[in-house]
Order: C-alpha cells, then structure tokens, then sequence
C-alpha cells in the first residue's frame, strides 16, 4: 500500500494539470470572442497634413485622412477629400488638427487677406524696413505697439515721438520686391508690408500719422495685454539743455596817450588808464574828482 502511495499523488498532480491548462485555454478562448465581439467601430476624418496660414486655399497635399473610433468624432468634421478640396481656411491650422467646416470659408468664396480679417475690424498695411519691422522678426499673429514720431509740432520745431496705439493685432508680414533708380542702374530692394488688424477709427490715425511723421512698430510679449500710458516726449526733454558758448575774450585796452610839446622839447605822455575805464568813470554818478597831477614828461627821442 505505501509503494502505491507515489503513483497515485503523481496520477492526482497530472489530472489537476490537465484541469488548469483545460481552464486557462477556455478563459482564452472567451476573450477573445468578447474581444471580437465588441470590435471598435471606425469612421475616416480629415486632418491636416501640415501647418495651414490663414487665408490658404486647401489643395490636396494639405488633407490626411485617419481612422477615428466612430462614438468620438467632433461636430462638423469632414470625412471625404472633396468636401474640403479648394476651400480657404479662416485661421491658423496646424499639423494633425481635425478639419472642421467652421474653420472654412464658404464654397466659392475667395482667400486671401479678407479672409482673415474679423467683422468689424480692418486690415490696414504699413511699409517697414529693418529697423521700423522690428528687424525682421515679425510673424503673422503678433502683437505690436506703433509708434510715431513728427518733425514738428503744430506750435513747435521741437520733434516728438509718442505711443499711437497699443496692443495691435498682426495678420500678414510679406515682401515684395521694388526698382530703385541708382545713378544710371536700377538697384532692387525688399519692402516690408505688415498688414495690421485696426478698428475703423484707429485706421484713421495710423492714416494721418504716417502721411506727416514715421511709424515705428514695437514688439510686445504675447502675454501682455495690458496698454501702458505715455505721454510722449521731446527731443528738448530728452537732451540735456546746453550751456551757452563763452564769450570771446575782450581785447586789451590800452590806456591813451598825448604828445607834449615844451619848448624845443616833444614827449609822449601816458594818461593812466584805458580809455573804457575813464568813460565809465566820466558815466558813473559820483561826485566829480580833482584831476590827477599830470606825471614827468618822457621826452621824445629826436
């Protein structure tokens, strides 16, 4: 009896495997049926198939099509290329973002910078270089401050500079190319038009400002925005007051001399002192003096 003791715990063991590997194949099997059975459901989107600028007529580079779970998709999302084929962008689009028909023009409507420019608003472009375009730096959703500075005042010859307006959106910033007459040669140079976001009033003296002094934009951080007061200032104000110049040194003045006559004798004799200090003496109110002894005559070498 204990020699069959062994086989029968190895018979028990083998039997009790068989159950578990049994148990674990079926628990197997019913995931997977499950899984099959509650399948994800797809639909096609559209996205971007890279950074759009607003205002861009879409062409068919510009679209992907993904497979998104169908219980997901966002109201208005376009599934079929030729629902978006040709149409303009209202803004900004960037790589991977769903194509919405809210973020498009209408069918037949023309791109470009009217596009772009909310109601209500204008765009208005202003020509820059360099130094006026912040060196360069400007892009498309910027924010700037424009500056202007005038020759002249309307009562002064003193020049000013002042804050116009503060906080001014930036739509576009391109180049175009311009013919300069140079001597005998044409000399060809880049201008910088920035078309800027501007109320109907504030076009109106951004107008007036640049057709009598210079604009000058100013970059601002995009979180600030919050407007600064300024009241400007000029040039008087911002220079030191100069000291007069010196005035020349005044010549020497010699006191004046008479030619004495005495006998067969002929002197030259010195009055004393210049000829300004005696004036002043004969204008001051005083009492009058005696007058001075004369001194030894010098007499004249003949």
């Amino acid at each position: 009896m204990l020699r069959k003791a062994p086989l029968m715990f190895m018979l028990l063991a083998l039997v009790l495997a068989i159950l578990a590997a049994w148990s674990a194949h079926r628990w197997i099997e019913g995931r997977a049926t499950q899984a099959a059975a509650t399948k994800v459901v797809t639909s096609p989107i559209l996205v971007a198939g890279a950074d759009l600028l607003a205002g861009q007529r879409l062409e068919a580079q510009h679209l992907v099509i993904q497979q998104w779970p169908a219980g997901t998709l966002p109201a208005g999302h376009l599934s079929r290329p030729e629902q978006a084929l040709g149409r303009v962008v209202k803004g900004a689009v960037v790589k991977g973002e769903v194509i919405l028909a809210a973020k498009l023009l209408p069918e037949g409507l023309a791109g470009g910078l009217s596009a772009v420019v909310p109601e209500g608003y204008r765009a208005m472009t202003v020509h820059v270089d360099e130094v006026i375009g912040v060196g360069g730096f400007l892009q498309p959703g910027d924010r700037v401050d424009v500056l202007v500075t005038f020759a002249k005042g309307p009562f002064s010859n003193d020049p000013a500079t002042r804050v116009l307006l503060q906080d001014v959106p930036v739509l576009t910033v391109g180049e175009k190319a311009q013919e300069e007459p140079e001597g005998s040669k044409m000399k060809r140079q880049k201008a910088t038009v920035v078309a800027l976001q501007l109320k109907p009033e504030q076009g109106e003296r951004l107008a007036l400002a640049a057709n009598e002094g210079k604009v000058i934009l100013a970059l601002r951080n995009q979180g600030d925005r919050q407007d600064q007061p300024g009241g400007g200032i000029r040039l008087t104000s911002l220079l030191p007051a100069a000291a007069p110049p010196a005035p020349p040194p005044s010549p020497k003045q010699e006191a004046p001399t008479i030619e004495v006559i005495k006998g067969v004798e002929r002197g030259v004799q010195s009055l004393g002192k210049p000829t300004q200090e005696i004036r002043s003496a004969r204008q001051a109110p005083q009492a009058q003096a005696a007058p001075p002894e004369l001194p030894n005559l010098t007499p004249a070498k003949p």
